[in-house]
């Protein structure tokens, strides 16, 4: 198992490791609701075409809420779905409008395999399977060097490979533009420039008006149509052959925060209404699409702050399921799942176990125990403060 110091110095601050052996490693208890959730939508529901769903996870601080979702992540790529990982804690932007959501998906999806995965769909209907053609480079010359075909006919054949393949993509026309264009550009000319003005096009960036002429790309971003390009991008990715979008988003209490230096909250009682609109609306679109994965992760601010949390925008909270009330026992099943619940059932021994395998993996790696002193931990959950204690108890074999 590879474990860097970035792993051990992230352990230490109580965050997720990065190592996806040591994160899949250290993970105890998968079977209360991580198995059940991936079985259940990963596998199941979604993967098979049956819709979306929108979960929401709430818990106290220091109860592994990043951890689980750093899991569905990995979980969810290891089923071919693309995956994002957002934080409501980053400084750069607020997430309180479905452009800039959309934006930020795109900015994690591997723009490349998209590329490649359409060419690879297109090529298929000319005979091609993965091993002969990758998508990363020209079809054409396979196709006068193997099959014969003159330079004319065979940029004439793609081009209605890619015509017919297209046609039947339920998405918006400017996205069948877009995989008409790069499919295209990829196959036929290999580097096109058009190319790299497309993915900025995906990516929500602003073209020149000589770019969009090139390009036949005229629609740009704005509110009025993100439903429709966030819907049109899962079915494009769907296209390419990914499973679908799994979009994890985390730390929303962040709408209840304020500023500590200034006592003021980070976000107005507008900007407050604007991000439950922007779950209200995806809420409902999961009806309408097909292939969308959302889970919500915070403290239990997001649902019990009356004035800022989830209960202050009724239109969002009447759309959660009525079970979301805390119960007397953990509902792996609940549309908002109860981590608090689930944590204390296993109080006693869970933060022991979860310790103790991750100093085997660690002493596995090549780490060994050397006794310091350590911060005071006392402000930390068990859970959270027995993983700090035994990350900063470990040093590596060099050291």
């Amino acid at each position: 198992m590879n474990v860097s110091e970035q792993d051990i110095e992230n352990l230490r601050s109580g965050a997720p490791p990065a190592s996806p052996d040591l994160l899949t490693g250290m993970t105890e208890g998968r079977d209360d609701w991580l198995d059940r959730f991936q079985e259940y939508y990963l596998y199941n529901f979604i993967k098979r075409g049956h819709g979306s769903k929108v979960k929401v996870l709430v818990g106290s601080e220091g109860t592994g809420k990043t951890h689980l979702l750093r899991c569905v992540k990995q979980d969810a790529q290891a089923m071919g779905y693309a995956a994002v990982y957002l934080s409501m804690r980053d400084i750069d932007y607020k997430l309180n409008n479905l452009p800039v959501l959309y934006q930020r998906i795109v900015e994690q999806i591997d723009q490349e395999a998209l590329v490649r995965g359409l060419c690879r769909r297109v090529a298929e209907q000319l005979g091609y399977d993965e091993h002969e053609y990758d998508g990363s480079d020209r079809l054409l010359p396979l196709l006068v060097e193997k099959e014969g075909w003159t330079d004319r006919d065979a940029r004439r054949e793609i081009r209605t490979s890619i015509g017919r393949y297209f046609h039947s993509l339920y998405v918006g026309p400017a996205f069948v533009t877009f995989c008409f264009l790069i499919t295209e550009a990829r196959m036929v000319n290999g580097q096109d420039e058009r190319l790299e003005i497309a993915l900025n096009w995906l990516s929500g960036g602003k073209l020149s008006l000589a770019d969009k002429k090139s390009c036949y790309l005229f629609e740009a971003l704005q509110k009025s149509n993100a439903r429709a390009w966030l819907n049109s991008l899962i079915q494009v990715l769907n296209a390419a052959g990914m499973t679908g979008l799994a979009v994890l988003i985390d730390d929303i209490e962040e709408i209840t925060s304020k500023v500590s230096c200034t006592g003021r909250h980070l976000y107005t009682s507008n900007a407050v209404k604007d991000v439950c609109e922007l779950f209200r609306q995806l809420i409902d679109d999961t009806d309408l699409m097909d292939g969308f994965v959302l889970i919500l992760a915070g403290r239990r601010e997001i649902i019990e702050d009356m004035k800022r949390g989830f209960k202050s925008y009724e239109a969002l909270w009447m759309r959660l399921d009525p079970t979301l009330v805390r119960e007397q026992r953990f509902n792996p099943y609940c549309d908002i799942v109860d981590i608090d619940l689930l944590y204390e059932t296993k109080r006693e021994v869970f933060p022991k176990q979860v310790a103790t395998r991750l100093s085997q993996l660690l002493q596995e790696a090549g780490f060994r125990r050397h006794f310091q002193d350590l911060p005071d931990l006392s402000g930390h959950s068990e859970l959270r403060a027995r993983v700090m204690e035994t990350a900063g108890l470990m040093k590596g074999a060099e050291e």
